[in-house]
């Protein structure tokens, strides 16, 4: 897969004058994830692109905790990544939303790093569905606010519900759609469908 081709911007100098002098790999995905839900969907990408990937780890772990600090938009942030972002191509994001939130660890990934990476794509497996993405807890909500976050680097939010994967005899039932995780019995379908057509897009790209 090609490099993305990206013009650049005040706000990029700093990341592309890192750039200068070291060899680009392709892609890289960062993954947070507390079900597996989106540990699975991180996997995925990578694998479809032949990726390197990396798990993001907050300084006190327990969900609580972080749960705590994504309300409270503070905290003891995260670990150092292993990889060099600015020697990737495409940089990935991939984790979960809860209640309409941003969780603290995706935040902390964004305001660590934002300045060492050109531009980056955002994607989730997420509890509230297409029909409810402008509801309060909708996702659409939590992509507005990462954009913001970002300041011009993201590119692209890409959601996937759940609900896609709950028989439909349990889609308006919420404890199972809770309980619900990806695996590859049940990757299949619309779900199948979205996500290979997230392939081709970034594939696609200059």
């Amino acid at each position: 897969m090609k490099g993305i081709a990206v013009q650049r911007r005040p706000q990029a100098e700093n990341a592309a004058s890192q750039r200068e002098g070291v060899k680009m790999n392709k892609t890289l995905v960062v993954f947070y994830s507390n079900t597996g839900n989106n540990r699975y969907l991180a996997e995925r990408i990578a694998r479809s692109l032949d990726g390197d990937i990396e798990q993001i780890r907050p300084w006190i772990s327990p969900f609580f905790f972080v749960f705590l600090s994504s309300v409270l938009k503070t905290g003891p942030g995260i670990r150092a990544l292993k990889h060099q972002l600015n020697s990737y191509d495409t940089v990935i994001l991939c984790g979960p939303l809860w209640m309409g939130m941003l969780l603290a660890p995706l935040r902390n990934f964004v305001g660590k790093y934002k300045n060492v990476i050109n531009t980056f794509y955002f994607v989730t497996c997420c509890g509230s569905s297409d029909a409810q993405k402008d509801d309060k807890f909708g996702h659409g909500k939590v992509f507005s606010i990462l954009r913001d976050l970002a300041g011009g680097k993201l590119v692209h939010c890409e959601a996937f519900p759940i609900v896609l994967v709950v028989p439909k005899d349990k889609i308006g039932d919420g404890n199972a759609i809770m309980k619900s995780r990806l695996s590859d019995e049940n990757f299949k379908g619309e779900i199948l469908r979205r996500f290979d057509a997230f392939i081709k897009f970034l594939s696609s790209r200059p």
